[in-house]
């Protein structure tokens, strides 16, 4: 196994490589999987044609090292980021799960860590669901019940 060094960060660019062998790991890249994985990239602020250089090296079979550490911050803000992009439709597929997976292992939180960090945005979703629903009702009885 050869090892490749790139500029981008130690754990931002294993981080991607790590979401790369998942979404690879089943020989389909689907539409969902490739949103997520730039959103990833985006967020990690990989150099221009790392991500392009950390696909190929992991369809190689080859390891990743180099660049700098992400603070608590950034590995805060992609879990979040990338939490949100997986459910912007509200359903989240097998392969998007397992990339949460692997984010959550990769980003050096547990499992109620995790569910810490997207706990605000659950929240805020079901208070938005639950004021569309009551809009929604408001709106059925203004046209029958006038």
């Amino acid at each position: 196994m050869v090892t490749i060094i790139m500029s981008g960060a130690p754990e931002t660019l294993n981080v991607f490589s790590a979401v790369i062998q998942v979404v690879l790991s089943d020989g389909v890249l689907t539409q969902e999987e490739k949103r997520l994985i730039i959103t990833i990239g985006r967020e990690l602020e990989l150099d221009d044609g790392d991500p392009l250089k950390v696909y190929e090296a992991v369809l190689r079979g080859e390891e990743i090292d180099g660049g700098r550490e992400m603070t608590r911050k950034e590995r805060v803000d992609l879990y979040r980021k990338s939490w949100m992009t997986v459910h912007f439709n509200e359903d989240e597929s097998e392969d998007e799960a397992a990339v949460m997976k692997c984010l959550r292992e990769e980003l050096h939180f547990s499992k109620e860590e995790a569910e810490a960090i997207i706990a605000p945005m659950r929240e805020k979703d079901e208070n938005t669901d639950v004021e569309n629903q009551t809009t929604v009702i408001e709106k059925i009885k203004k046209k029958f019940w006038k």
